[in-house]
């Protein structure tokens, strides 16, 4: 056996005579719930006690200049999220509801192949959506055309990035 081979089972032995002693010879040490329980009440009312001393000063100038200056609604919020009746249709014709549920959040270009990502599914052109009569025409960057009843209606969607 090398010398570091023996100094390792030394010191495995060593660890296993001081947990047999624990475990066995020693025993737990039995401690009283209640003072336990008093022990850690008085020391988190201690804390609140400390707390309140720290307050009773007021506030400093500077936390009542943030508390004044904190603007007390947001001007826009960030998720809502808006739908607004997107592209061009002949007139008197409305906007279809699977139309209003369509989002194109990404654009994916590998060598010659455009992919456009419609509802979290990946589409080349020419695909169908997953409700039939409506196809992906052609995919750009920044929109997505999408086509209706065979070719006679097309439908712009713009880009909705995230932020």
């Amino acid at each position: 056996m090398t010398k570091r081979e023996k100094i390792i089972v030394y010191l495995m032995v060593i660890s296993l005579v001081y947990g047999f002693y624990i475990f066995f010879l020693e025993g737990p040490v039995q401690r009283p719930l209640i003072e336990t329980r008093r022990s850690r009440l008085e020391a988190i009312s201690e804390f609140i006690n400390e707390i309140a001393k720290m307050t009773k000063g007021g506030l400093s100038e500077i936390d009542a200049y943030i508390i004044e200056n904190i603007s007390p609604k947001w001007t826009k919020d960030p998720l809502l999220k808006t739908t607004k009746p997107r592209g061009i249709f002949p007139a008197g014709s409305e906007i279809p509801d699977f139309l209003k549920d369509i989002t194109y959040s990404g654009y994916l270009q590998m060598g010659s192949r455009h992919l456009a990502i419609i509802n979290g599914t990946e589409y080349e052109a020419g695909e169908k959506l997953e409700k039939e009569g409506f196809t992906v025409g052609k995919i750009y960057p920044n929109r997505v055309i999408i086509v209706l009843r065979g070719g006679k209606v097309k439908h712009s969607i713009p880009l909705e990035e995230t932020q």
